[in-house]
């Protein structure tokens, strides 16, 4: 009876499990890159627009804002993805939803090359 040749996956997947911890990839640590976060006006009413404004990101970087509402909502919007201009900045507007009720809210912007940079708004009753 001939024999079967062995499947490519698992001689890839022994490969694999070989040479990774041997190159020491598992001890690897990437320190993300802190850029700023300003949110102006800082307190305003929901359907009210603030403007957010980061810098210290790299240029080119892709990135977007995410914001998160204070508890017990604890959601999430993120925002569409926006691209730093050659002095590592970028702008844009959050309007927040008539909704949303009123607390501190975590602002991060977060960039693709591992830049971060987080703040705060405030939304009023």
């Amino acid at each position: 009876m001939p024999r079967r040749p062995r499947s490519l996956i698992s001689v890839t997947l022994v490969a694999i499990l070989l040479v990774v911890p041997a190159c020491g990839l598992r001890h690897h640590t990437i320190k993300a890159r802190q850029g700023t976060l300003s949110v102006t006006p800082p307190t305003g009413k929901a359907g009210a627009s603030f403007m957010l404004a980061v810098a210290g990101f790299r240029p080119g970087e892709a990135l977007t804002f995410e914001i998160d509402a204070p508890p017990p909502s604890k959601s999430r919007f993120v925002g569409p993805s926006h691209t730093a201009d050659p002095q590592g900045a970028v702008t844009s507007t959050y309007v927040p939803q008539s909704g949303d009720p009123p607390g501190v809210y975590k602002v991060l912007a977060v960039g693709n090359q591992g830049t971060r940079a987080e703040g705060t708004l405030t939304i009023t009753g």
